[in-house]
């Protein structure tokens, strides 16, 4: 059951938000032979031919997310590569975690929110002297975007009990984003991994990993557990996220399987080579999606990392981008993809070894007292609950 409508979208995708699916024909028209054809040779789970005939422009959005709840038609001059969220954007370097009860600040490493003193968990109040009470996402995504070398004033409360508001004053500057960040929690390091970019990611791992690890080698008595930060993390190249979880398992261990429309399965195994052997804790929530799922199932199901937060997104399948004849892009899902033991997390998530509340999940000093006390086999002893209830979960997530 999902717990809310994740959008896991890069800056650059946000020049997409708000442009329009269903046209009549004429200019802009949505090319319905194309897309059905696609989808005969390429879905999943091809329609019926009477339900790909029915198909119309007038109501394409909805009756394409009826077939399939993952996919997007990007009109032409739309649609971007996935490999460009790693691109530079325009802005502050921060993540807004839109809830039903107001709107989280989540900053990105070496950003402008970072290095103005925006830490993770700061609720938004204002900008720029207006407050965001009531406020539509996409207005207030334009509120918050401007030209390079522009400031932005944040009224900001932070997390804690009896915090009062604080305003920060920001430059927007060109900045690109990390796949991952080592960032520090209580004098603990967290490696946060937000994307599983193709090719990118694994080594970006790696060299991470290696520094972590000179510090605190395995053989140390009563080292700390080595944990990885995926509650942000909405997903990218599925094989990027099985190469990371060969890293951590010895040969020839399952790590999933995918299935495509002719029924028939690809097993992947771990191949050999040097493995990080160190216990292993991670932190997941409702963004946690897709590939970071598999990652995280996958070395869940070995027995190989403790898993703490709350249930993931719920993504077990993957998606293929197919171009048209206009210039627009149809993205459909293509294959599933099944866990170790042979279950997708498809709409059930990953279930996490101990589950915490939602605000908890964004109170890092908290998830790493659980963390250690599961590490080690204790019951959890974490600072006393705060005043304010649990938040409901996100709705959605964009960057600026």
């Amino acid at each position: 059951m999902k717990r809310g409508l994740t959008v896991l979208a890069c800056a650059i995708a946000i020049a997409i938000a708000g442009t329009a699916w269903g046209h009549e024909d004429g200019e802009g028209s949505v090319p319905l032979d194309e897309i059905r054809q696609v989808m005969r040779e390429h879905a999943l789970h091809p329609p019926a031919e009477s339900v790909l005939e029915g198909l119309s422009a007038a109501n394409f959005e909805r009756e394409l997310r009826a077939l399939d709840p993952h996919a997007r038609y990007f009109p032409a001059g739309t649609w971007r590569s996935p490999m460009l969220s790693r691109d530079a954007w325009v802005g502050i370097g921060a993540g807004l975690v839109f809830q039903q009860d107001g709107v989280m600040l989540l900053p990105y490493q070496g950003g402008g929110a970072a290095l103005a003193g925006v830490v993770e968990g700061m609720w938004l109040l204002e900008v720029d002297g207006l407050s965001v009470t009531g406020v539509a996402p996409a207005e207030l995504l334009r509120l918050l975007r401007g030209t390079e070398g522009s400031t932005v004033t944040l009224t900001l409360l932070p997390p804690g009990l009896n915090a009062a508001p604080v305003r920060l004053t920001m430059v927007r500057e060109r900045f690109r984003p990390l796949d991952v960040e080592l960032v520090d929690a209580s004098g603990q390091r967290i490696v946060r991994v937000r994307d599983f970019v193709g090719g990118l990611t694994r080594p970006a791992l790696l060299a991470t990993l290696d520094f972590v690890l000179a510090a605190s080698p395995p053989s140390a008595e009563g080292a700390a557990p080595l944990i990885l930060d995926l509650r942000d993390s909405g997903g990218g190249d599925l094989y990027e996220a099985l190469d990371m979880a060969a890293l951590f398992l010895p040969a020839g261990a399952v790590l999933g399987s995918m299935q495509g429309p002719d029924g028939r399965s690809t097993v992947f195994h771990a191949p050999p080579g040097g493995k990080v052997d160190f216990p292993m804790v991670l932190w997941v929530g409702p963004e946690t999606a897709s590939a970071a799922e598999v990652f995280a199932g996958a070395l869940q199901y070995h027995g190989r990392a403790k898993i703490v937060g709350r249930p993931t997104f719920g993504k077990c399948s993957s998606q293929r981008d197919v171009g048209l004849s206009d210039g627009s892009v149809l993205r459909l899902t293509n294959r599933m993809v099944w866990l170790p033991g042979g279950e997708s997390c498809a709409d059930v998530g990953i279930q996490p070894d101990r589950v915490v509340g939602t605000a908890m999940l964004r109170d890092p000093s908290r998830l790493l007292a659980v963390s250690m006390a599961l590490r080690h086999g204790r019951g959890a002893k974490v600072p006393p609950p705060r005043a304010e209830p649990d938040a409901p979960a996100a709705l959605h997530q964009e960057m600026f």
